[in-house]
């Protein structure tokens, strides 16, 4: 390939209020947020080059450090919390980069997505989780209803933390290339086994005329390079095979972060199909509170994830002022004040208790 097709714009997500359901601030509250909405290129670069200096230098100095200290304990938690944040700029990439941030989209694909077998192409499927045509049914990938589903449902999603890293290596080490070998399967594997992060796998990934398929294919096969690396160092003899196992422990507990966050994200309460602009707003969850430990667990704004829902456009570095004046200008028995939780462990205690309870309709 000579040439990396730049991404093409995406449409933005439809959040048109249903007449039957309307929100009768939103008016508003459009007001209050409305200088809020331009991002920032050199807050986007600072914070990702920082964290990704410091999440793969504790990375490589955990891989590097033989035996057990506190030492080597501490880079690896170090490692693991940056490399989830790093990570999660793609969230932001998916809702500004085209439009916004395309050279960031760009860099962050070069210097995070690739090296973390992530690369932007495998999050575009979010954008159905905004749609009120999509929004909590099958075409929602990040989407399932754990707050009516019996409590095994979360059981079955910590286990596919473990098997995930297992699969995304799976598919670059050996369909990426079967793809392109034999392109009658590239369709199938784009559309099935592109989208990471998803927790509902009866989604399916859109791939339609502005799709950059140039662009995917070159993440695609740089995704595959990246796979291949280690292991054909390790079989020369460069590395140890348990370099392998402990970048899979440090893959599996990024995972197992992205776990707590998308638990923190919504009550997943709605059973029953399609939810109107509204009602994503009151299933979604707002936490303001201790916010060191809170944006290390749900990084970069979305724990205003209520009001990410009302705004999607908004920049993440934007959304704590935004939430503020939110808070300050709209009635206090609003909706938006009621997604506001106390922290990390009541949403936990709400979903388990709402799990235990039979679903008020036949499922």
């Amino acid at each position: 390939m000579s040439t990396i097709e730049q991404p093409q714009t995406t449409p933005a997500p439809s959040h048109e209020t249903p007449d039957n359901d309307v929100i009768p601030w939103l008016k508003e509250a459009k007001a209050a947020v409305r200088d809020l909405a331009e991002p920032n290129p050199a807050i986007y670069w600072a914070d990702l080059l920082i964290t990704i200096t410091v999440g793969y230098g504790c990375a490589i100095a955990f891989l590097d450090t033989p035996g057990l200290s506190w030492q080597r304990g501490l880079c690896f938690v170090v490692a693991v919390f940056a490399i989830f944040r790093a990570t999660s700029f793609v969230h932001e990439i998916v809702h500004l980069g085209d439009r916004q941030l395309r050279s960031f989209q760009i860099g962050w694909d070069l210097l995070c997505g690739i090296p973390m077998l992530f690369p932007s192409f495998a999050y575009t499927h979010h954008l159905d989780h905004h749609r009120c045509d999509s929004y909590g049914t099958e075409d929602d990938g990040e989407y399932l209803p754990f707050g009516v589903d019996p409590p095994r449902t979360i059981g079955y999603f910590m286990l596919l933390t473990l098997a995930w890293p297992f699969m995304v290596v799976l598919r670059f080490l050996f369909f990426t290339p079967l793809s392109f070998i034999y392109p009658p399967f590239r369709p199938w594997l784009l559309e099935r086994f592109s989208s990471f992060g998803i927790i509902n796998f009866r989604h399916r990934t859109a791939i339609t005329q502005s799709t950059p398929i140039g662009y995917w294919n070159f993440l695609d096969l740089a995704c595959c390079v990246r796979t291949w690396t280690p292991f054909v160092l390790v079989g020369l003899g460069v590395f140890e095979w348990t370099r392998l196992a402990l970048m899979f422990l440090i893959a599996a507990s990024v995972l197992s972060l992205n776990f707590v966050r998308t638990i923190c994200l919504h009550d997943y309460l709605s059973d029953d199909g399609k939810l109107s602009f509204a009602g994503q707003l009151r299933d979604s969850i707002t936490l303001p509170s201790n916010a060191l430990v809170t944006e290390l667990f749900v990084p970069l704004g979305l724990r205003f994830h209520a009001l990410h829902h009302l705004f999607p456009h908004l920049p993440y570095h934007s959304l704590g002022r935004a939430h503020r004046r939110l808070m300050k200008e709209l009635p206090p028995d609003s909706d938006y004040h009621h997604t506001v939780r106390a922290g990390i462990g009541a949403v936990f205690a709400r979903l388990w208790k709402n799990s235990w309870k039979k679903p008020t309709q036949p499922r």
